[in-house]
């Protein structure tokens, strides 16, 4: 069966002295993992002959991938020279992000030793997967069926268990158990799909840094946003991101923290922003602080307390409540509030995280809740919810940007992380911004 392909979306042909902006749409060119190692190849030893010597093929072999790339492309990719090949700036960027690409691979073999498999073979796994095994994986995951991964990549089903048997053979290790919900990851599978998806990423963000040395800053970006960014913080960065860069393609999701940071570590999502976790939860993230954010308890426009001039909590502490699951941060910083002023928590309160359900309780009944004004900003501002009088210094939460520790940003997400630490400096002077 024939290797399957990554797709890179690139412009046409551009010159080696002066890259040139075009307005032909683009194509998509497939580059399989036999190319991709030509390229690193001739990149790291400057000539033909050192790349095949590294590869262990012949000198021809290199020479015809990397011109299949190129005529590909429309782009060269190394300046030919009497002292051998240099990489074009589009070479370089190929190069890097490809070398990228690998190091998760390789990033992979350690993890995987971590975890108690040991390879026999002293071939690294990156040097005999193909991209039709890493595609063949993913699939399997995401749809937790070899039948329905077999649908996707428009194969047969058995050529799909033959993949995977492939795989797992390279690997040394069973990557899914047959479960009665489906086919499951095990604790390495967990790994390759975790390091093949950022293997993906790296490849997809190659695209996207040569379409932007070509003048066009595109490609998509993905923000996990919680749920106290997502009502301003988020929305006012991303609006000033696409008037800033139109043809950027934006995914906003929104989910517990837990679901997100999965997404955040593996690739499918770029950035989270909302409350930070300390401890950091695992070592291959970063946060970086924007503004602390404060709770106030709220309730309806023309609740019975909202008239009050000043209120302490142990005055409504026996009013009906809805409440943040337990373990929420801002759950926890309600009850640490509680614990100061010495008062048990209510009894009997609903607990939701979903601000639409919550707002609804609020607005057909007396009940209060402990939410950010950021977050109701809209619903105040329209006269549907009030902010109660009452002093809640020591519920302060760290609100900010978390991303992964090793990650090469792209143009458009260091232009997104801008806009959000400019609305960062907005908020901290009010929940309303400018």
């Amino acid at each position: 069966m024939p290797e399957r392909t990554a797709s890179i979306l690139l412009h046409p042909k551009a010159t080696r002295e002066r890259v040139i902006p075009t307005r032909a749409l683009p194509a998509v060119i497939d580059l399989n993992m036999r190319q991709l190692r030509a390229v690193v190849a001739v990149s790291q030893g400057g000539s033909v002959h050192k790349a095949a010597s590294i590869l262990h093929v012949t000198q021809p072999a290199v020479t015809r991938a990397i011109h299949e790339i190129e005529q590909a492309l429309g782009l060269e990719l190394f300046e030919r020279t009497p002292k051998g090949m240099v990489a074009t700036e589009v070479g370089a960027i190929l190069a890097e992000r490809t070398q990228r690409a690998f190091a998760q691979l390789t990033h992979a073999e350690h993890e995987l030793a971590e975890i108690g498999v040991t390879r026999r073979s002293s071939a690294s796994i990156h040097a005999k997967v193909t991209h039709r095994h890493l595609r063949t994986l993913v699939a399997i995951d995401e749809h937790q069926s070899e039948t329905a991964a077999a649908v996707e990549l428009d194969v047969s089903q058995p050529s799909v268990t033959q993949t995977l048997r492939e795989l797992e053979r390279i690997v040394e290790g069973d990557l899914f158990m047959r479960a009665a919900r489906g086919m499951l990851t095990t604790r390495a599978g967990e790994v390759m799909v975790r390091r093949t998806k950022l293997m993906f990423h790296e490849l997809q963000r190659a695209r996207e840094d040569i379409a932007a040395l070509l003048g066009n800053i595109c490609g998509r970006i993905v923000i996990g946003a919680l749920p106290l960014a997502s009502t301003l913080l988020v929305p006012r960065a991303v609006t000033r991101l696409k008037r800033e860069y139109p043809d950027l393609r934006v995914t906003i999701l929104e989910g517990t923290y837990e679901s997100l940071l999965v997404g955040l570590r593996c690739g499918d999502i770029d950035l989270l922003a909302g409350v930070l976790r300390y401890p950091i939860p695992c070592n291959d993230i970063v946060q970086e602080r924007l503004f602390e954010d404060l709770l106030s308890v709220v309730g309806r426009n023309g609740h019975p307390f909202a008239s009050a001039r000043s209120l302490r909590l142990a005055d409504v502490i026996d009013s009906e409540w809805v409440l943040p699951y337990k373990g929420a941060p801002s759950r926890k910083a309600f009850e640490q509030v509680m614990n100061a002023a010495g008062l048990p928590m209510p009894k009997n309160a609903i607990e939701s995280n979903a601000l639409v359900a919550l707002r609804a309780l609020l607005i057909e009944s007396d009940r209060l809740s402990i939410l950010s004004r950021n977050q109701i900003h809209y619903e105040e501002l329209h006269g549907m919810l009030s902010v109660l009088p009452i002093d809640m210094r020591g519920s302060e939460r760290p609100i900010g940007i978390t991303t992964r520790a090793d990650a090469k940003r792209s143009i458009g997400l260091n232009a997104l992380m801008e806009h959000l630490r400019a609305v960062g400096n907005e908020m901290k002077a009010g929940p309303r911004g400018p």
